[in-house]
């Protein structure tokens, strides 16, 4: 793979490199230690995706449609401060390293957000009550976007290697599980155990309680555990003309980058598109499969088991197929899996709930949570191998903006998947009066509302396959970049020393 070289490169010191590479393991306890920190993503993510529009409709009575505006706006604004956040980190420079101040930073945000946000007495469809749901909202995603964004950059860190960096983000992926079952067990096991809890002012103030709690644990664990090992790191040694272009630069070049645009365009596709159907999943629990209170927890279990199955499923596939081909297969599993369900439950299984229906709903959300492990491990991987082409293309390590990237395309999962739920919601009748008194609905809308949440969300999926497909950086592509890479800096070395 031959890649345009750039015209200066590390101007201000040498850069040391091994005349041989060798593959960058790490060891075991690294990779728990670096993994905890997924989970406060996972959790505040989780709470945010699956709780904070039924609770702006159903407990402070805004509206559907202006609810999910309110959750897209907090990501437009969040969404402004990524890119500044990933290539601030890029650039920073102290004794805890580039990426460890902006963690430490995050941790306390977080949790002054999740908590006022639930425990603040907003009422009513105000403009008071909106606004301050809109600021808090903004205070919990930048908060997470302090902690998400540089301790995702520490993936292409840690190590080069191409099957390394797999590994190590399969053990972010089982503490992201982790973490969600850390607050689905006690949230659906003992605060939202009948219909009147998710009505319950009280019952959200424990929510956010124990989402600060989750955090607190998970990113201390993390932070305190890999602090040396990331100090060690080669990236923290590189000279400052490796990071010295400005903002502006560094995105024309991502903006030149085919494999960045294609990465970029493809997860925010898929994530809107998960976004959107998980923002209507109690909907459609209560109101198309009719589940009772106590049984909301069942598809949402079912899909973190399948989570966790797909976690030794996508080590597995990854030995036989490239990366961009597990992205693929998750695809095209979702696609059929969501689409079948409904519409076999809708021509086939009668009135609902009933049995047969419900476990059509648990097998489809076990398949959707295997198919999130192919997406997240695949994703975060495949654009850690794109940093080091960017490296060779451009001259510049831009970790923290490609991540950022990354972690936007997350946000707008939540933001434009809100708006789109929101949306749904009012043109199947449902506004925030008639969730809060668990109101009926016409059968038209509610067999509206479930072929939309499923088989509409099921088709939609296929439709970023030719995208993916255009994905072409590979194992062999991939070990090409970093002899050349490598050749580059010896070539700097000699030129420095003579």
């Amino acid at each position: 793979m031959h890649c345009k070289k750039p015209a200066e490169r590390w101007r201000e010191g040498p850069v040391i490199v091994s005349q041989e590479r060798s593959p960058q393991r790490l060891p075991i306890r690294t990779k728990i230690l670096f993994g905890c920190g997924q989970g406060v993503e996972t959790a505040a993510t989780f709470v945010a995706n699956t709780f904070l529009l039924f609770y702006l409709t159903s407990v402070v009575g805004i509206s559907p449609a202006t609810a999910g505006t309110i959750i897209f706006l907090s990501l437009v604004i969040d969404a402004i401060a990524d890119p500044l956040i990933g290539s601030w980190s890029d650039r920073s420079h102290s004794r805890w390293g580039k990426r460890l101040p902006f963690m430490v930073i995050g941790l306390p945000i977080i949790c002054v957000a999740s908590i006022a946000l639930f425990a603040t007495p907003l009422t009513g469809n105000t403009l008071p009550a909106i606004s301050m749901a809109l600021m808090l909202n903004v205070l919990l995603r930048v908060g997470t976007s302090l902690f998400a964004l540089p301790y995702s950059a520490l993936t292409a860190e840690l190590t080069s290697d191409y099957d390394e960096r797999s590994s190590v983000t399969v053990y972010r992926m089982i503490f992201g599980f982790v973490a969600t079952v850390l607050t689905i067990v006690p949230a659906f096991g003992i605060i939202f155990v009948t219909k009147d809890a998710y009505a319950s002012r009280e019952a959200y103030m424990s929510l956010g309680a124990l989402l600060c709690a989750a955090v607190l644990l998970l990113g201390l664990v993390c932070i305190l555990g890999v602090r040396q090992t990331v100090l060690t790191n080669p990236t923290e040694h590189l000279p400052p003309s490796s990071n010295s272009r400005s903002l502006f630069a560094d995105v024309k070049d991502l903006c030149r980058n085919r494999s960045f645009l294609i990465l970029f365009g493809s997860a925010l596709y898929l994530l809107v598109i998960a976004g959107s159907m998980n923002a209507l999943n109690l909907y459609a629990y209560n109101y198309f499969w009719k589940l009772p209170a106590s049984f909301n927890q069942l598809p949402i279990f079912s899909a973190q088991a399948g989570l966790l199955a797909g976690i030794p499923l996508t080590v597995l596939l990854l030995k036989r197929l490239e990366k961009r081909d597990v992205v693929l297969l998750g695809v095209g599993l979702i696609a059929v899996s969501q689409t079948l369900s409904v519409l076999i439950a809708y021509g086939l299984l009668g009135p609902m709930p009933n049995a047969k229906a419900t476990s059509v709903l648990i097998a489809a959300s076990a398949i959707f949570g295997a198919c999130n492990s192919f997406f997240f491990i695949g994703f975060q991987s495949m654009v850690a191998d794109a940093v080091d082409e960017h490296e060779l293309k451009f001259g510049q390590r831009c970790d923290g903006l490609y991540y950022s990237a990354l972690v936007f395309s997350s946000k707008s999962a939540v933001g434009l998947g809100s708006l789109i739920a929101g949306i749904v919601l009012a043109v199947v009748g449902l506004d925030g009066k008639a969730v809060n008194k668990a109101a009926a609905i016409s059968d038209t809308a509610e067999s509206f509302l479930g072929l939309l949440w499923g088989a509409g969300h099921g088709l939609a999926f296929l439709l970023s396959v030719p995208l993916i497909l255009a994905y072409r950086l590979n194992r062999s592509q991939h070990t090409e970049v970093l002899k050349e890479l490598d050749e580059q800096r010896l070539k700097f070395n000699a030129g420095y020393h003579h």
